[in-house]
């Protein structure tokens, strides 16, 4: 009897690790799918480049600009990381991710009289989309396109919303051009890192304990 128990137990276990083998594929391309969002485009006041990810997001900005859905484009001013800013101080790399920003955006055809770089530095997205906020509600801006990576639009729109958005919409669009996670994701380590890093930064934001994840 205590034999068989032990067979059964054993052929259960196999059952489950089968299961989870067979499953385990859509579950997890699941999980990276749900990070991305992709709001319908309607004309705008601007297109914002969410920083980070160059050149990929100026250039997907670029052609949402060149195919008329707003006449400008925005550009945050990041900080460096703090390595680079050793770099910098060192004498050894001078760096201005905006201007790369800039340079970027002309690059791809958008006019310089067309680009709006704001002026207060930011560390994290939190921060960034803060000053977007008070920057839209100064310049009376209604409707905002927000470009950045796929697996960062989740994230992004979250934020967003939950610092209250008053009468001012938001669409965010994810850059054609980006590589966010492909199936197999899992098996890529930066690819990995990154899908953690979206649903660490979700997990924050719910907990109360954002502000501190680009």
């Amino acid at each position: 009897m205590r034999a068989r128990r032990v067979a059964i137990a054993v052929l259960a276990v196999l059952a489950v690790i089968l299961l989870v083998w067979a499953v385990h594929g859509p579950v997890l391309r699941g999980l990276a799918s749900t990070l991305t969002i992709e709001d319908p485009l309607t004309e705008a006041d601007v297109i914002v480049v969410v920083a980070g990810g160059a050149p990929f997001r100026e250039r997907a900005a670029a052609d949402l600009y060149r195919q008329g859905w707003a006449p400008r484009v925005v550009l945050s001013r990041p900080t460096n990381p703090a390595a680079v800013e050793a770099l910098v101080a060192l004498g050894v790399r001078s760096l201005d991710l905006q201007a790369e920003s800039r340079a970027a955006v002309l690059r791809y055809g958008v006019p310089a009289t067309a680009v709006v770089a704001l002026e207060e530095p930011v560390r994290i997205t939190e921060e960034e989309l803060s000053v977007l906020q008070r920057e839209a509600r100064s310049r009376k801006w209604r409707r905002l396109i927000l470009v950045t990576s796929p697996e960062h639009t989740r994230r992004v729109k979250t934020i967003w919303y939950r610092r209250g958005n008053g009468d001012m919409e938001v669409i965010v669009r994810p850059s054609p051009y980006s590589s966010g996670p492909a199936d197999g994701w899992w098996r890529d380590r930066r690819l990995a890192e990154t899908v953690l890093h979206e649903y660490l930064g979700l997990a924050a934001i719910y907990l109360g304990v954002s502000g501190w994840m680009r």
